[in-house]
């Protein structure tokens, strides 16, 4: 079984460059960084600054450990502005502004939700009353956010860096990264690439969301960021059904699962952001955000009765290439984009 996004093939440095090649565990996942420099001791250390810049991000905003930032904010009372550090204020403004721009669909303010329907655990489906009260609780809305300082307006309102933290810990890596003397840079954070290859493009194979086994789809890509949203990845089986770990928050229910989504973007925190909140939205509205947004790719894989639909904006035409027979390749052309869905009692959103 393969992740539904992975590396095929990396760009190829000059002879008088040194690739370093690392694997290793961090944010509860893994972690590979493919790089090249002037000789292998510049490498070393590049891809050293390059962890030590992911475990930072790390500390301060996973919800995993009760003392990281992040989680010292969800533990505040209500109506009390908390002091942010400088790092931890620009990590939830983007992600606000990601929130904005899907219209609620990306939300990180849903760790009553994620309790509530135990993903962190095996799953369940929680009671309706459950449902209600963790629903009420959730929401950025909830969240009051200034210059250095966020208040949390709502009791039981949790911020959940799921949604968001690996892309923050890529850009944070790729900014140390281009510091250093290192090149041809790629790293692969739990299945989500960030790449700055100057010299060849790279493969990166994308997995048929029914069965993972095998690359239906691949990418070629110089730069950016590529990320994977389906319910095939993480899914929890429960007495009552399969439950799909994307919640849409405008609901508080998992979203319908359709098959998979990628999006491209230029910095990793976009397509962490908009992986999960274009999914949520669903196909026709995620294609159509991406028409709407200047440097946003998208790919929507659907099964289908005759084999596996593949819908991608027309950015993508001269870097995508089917591997599967099976699979049928559309490119959709510009038109006026939707408007998005609000959460459906939105009385309580600005």
């Amino acid at each position: 079984m393969i992740p539904l996004i992975c590396l095929l093939t990396a760009c190829q440095s000059s002879a008088d460059l040194v690739e370093i090649e690392r694997r290793t565990a961090v944010m509860g996942t893994s972690l590979e960084v493919r790089l090249a420099a002037a000789d292998r001791m510049e490498g070393l250390r590049a891809s050293e600054a390059a962890l030590r810049a992911i475990e930072a991000v790390e500390r301060r905003l996973s919800t995993w450990a009760e003392h990281s930032e992040l989680a010292r904010l969800n533990a505040c009372a209500p109506d009390i502005p908390q002091p942010l550090s400088p790092a931890l204020a620009a990590d939830l403004a983007a992600a606000a502004h990601w929130w904005r721009a899907t219209g609620g669909a990306f939300d990180p303010a849903v760790g009553s939700l994620v309790a509530a329907w135990n993903l962190r655990g095996g799953g369940r489906v929680p009671a309706p009353r459950a449902l209600r009260a963790a629903r009420d609780a959730a929401g950025f809305d909830g969240l009051l956010l200034e210059a250095d300082t966020a208040t949390i307006l709502r009791p039981g309102l949790s911020i959940e860096e799921g949604g968001f933290g690996k892309g923050v810990g890529l850009d944070a890596a790729l900014s140390v990264l281009g510091e250093t003397g290192a090149r041809d840079v790629l790293l692969d954070l739990g299945g989500q690439l960030a790449l700055r290859a100057w010299r060849a493009p790279t493969t990166i194979a994308l997995a048929d969301p029914r069965e993972r086994s095998r690359v239906c789809l691949e990418l070629t890509l110089r730069s950016g960021s590529v990320a994977t949203s389906g319910n095939s990845e993480r899914g929890r089986a429960t007495s009552s059904g399969a439950v799909g770990h994307v919640l849409d928050p405008r609901t508080g229910r998992p979203a319908p699962d359709f098959g998979s989504l990628s999006v491209v973007a230029p910095d990793a925190t976009a397509a962490d952001c908009l992986s999960t909140g274009l999914f949520v939205l669903g196909p026709d509205a995620a294609l159509a955000f991406a028409r709407a947004h200047e440097g946003i790719d998208v790919i929507v894989l659907e099964p289908t009765a005759a084999g596996l639909r593949a819908r991608a904006s027309a950015g993508l035409r001269e870097r995508l290439r089917p591997t599967d027979t099976a699979l049928t390749l559309e490119f959709v052309t510009a038109q006026t984009p939707p408007p998005l869905s609000p959460r459906p009692d939105s009385s309580r959103r600005p």
